[in-house]
């Protein structure tokens, strides 16, 4: 995926100033960010309860994901993989970068940054649960990325929609598609 130097200078400094409070929430013997199935770690936040899996066990892994298949292991985990939301016709405004068993999702024109691992959820739903940063919530807040399939849109990887632990749709849905060639992200407004 290529980008303008000004668009990836962008994008890299935002992106940067939105994670550090994510990375360094995981420093330290409290807090930080979910992995471990046992909540979020936000003090005085309710958690979100989840049981890690690995996403090459997922529904969409043997078509969008570059898993290894010479490993019995259930926690395998992709090889980088990037799915956005351009298509022919429009520049990316949405893009995820799915690795090991954990996703990074960005949306530079909104300031936002998700990152989280695969996991279910005690109601039986999967989906990448983890933390975002926005300019609303610079100290994080937990949230999941769900992956919702995209049946009527066959080039489509699905939909990402983040929610909130109860459900509640946050930001998106993303009509995404993976990238394997060049791609870049649409000029925000001024």
């Amino acid at each position: 995926m290529r980008f303008s130097r000004s668009a990836r200078g962008a994008c890299i400094g935002a992106l940067a100033a939105l994670l550090l409070p994510l990375a360094l929430g995981g420093c330290g013997g409290g807090g930080g960010v979910v992995g471990t199935g046992s909540g979020t770690g936000d003090e005085g936040a309710e958690g979100i309860q989840y049981t890690p899996l690995g996403v090459c066990t997922a529904k969409f892994a043997d078509l969008e994901l570059r898993c290894p298949t010479d490993s019995p292991d259930p926690f395998r985990g992709t090889s980088n993989v990037r799915w956005s939301d351009a298509d022919h016709s429009r520049d990316a405004s949405a893009l995820a970068v799915l690795e090991g068993n954990g996703a990074m999702l960005q949306l530079p024109c909104q300031q936002l940054a998700f990152r989280g691992n695969w996991g279910e959820l005690p109601d039986g739903s999967v989906g990448f649960v983890g933390r975002y940063a926005s300019p609303a919530a610079p100290e994080g807040k937990p949230a999941i990325v769900l992956v919702l399939p995209a049946p009527a849109e066959p080039t489509a990887v699905g939909w990402l929609e983040m929610v909130d632990a109860s459900g509640a749709t946050l930001f998106g849905p993303w009509r995404m598609r993976r990238v394997d060639g060049d791609s870049r992200f649409a000029a925000c407004a001024p």
